[in-house]
């Protein structure tokens, strides 16, 4: 049977379903990284407030992440991409969201990184999977 837009109807319901965005980048091929943790080594002028971004996409939505010196946040945020993937450590404390550290998160499995700027030192735990 060729299919058609008016024959399509015809196909049984349980051939369809509706797919989550993070199910749609895997079947695409593409990664996704898991923020699972940040650890304060140093934080500058005594505190910080983080936010990630991967590949240029605030995955904290608005939210941000008060730390402290030897304090440690679950941070449990992600996301998709294609290609390599760059997350980005920013402090909101500082004018205009300073960037605190770059990590490039494009080779599978758990790693951890140190990252720092202005006064401040991070150590991020991060996840990549297929």
């Amino acid at each position: 049977m060729t299919f058609s837009k008016s024959n399509l109807n015809l196909l049984p319901e349980s051939l369809f379903t509706e797919l989550t965005a993070d199910q749609a980048q895997m079947l695409e091929g593409g990664k996704r990284v898991t923020i699972l943790s940040a650890r304060c080594i140093k934080a500058g002028n005594g505190s910080d407030k983080l936010f990630f971004t991967v590949n240029g996409q605030n995955v904290m939505f608005g939210r941000t992440i008060s730390m402290q010196a030897g304090s440690v946040a679950n941070v449990g945020v992600g996301g998709n991409f294609d290609g390599d993937g760059e997350v980005r450590l920013f402090d909101t404390k500082v004018s205009n969201n300073t960037l605190m550290g770059i990590i490039n998160a494009s080779s599978n499995g758990t790693q951890t990184r140190l990252v720092g700027g202005s006064g401040s030192l991070y150590e991020v735990t991060f996840r990549t999977t297929n």
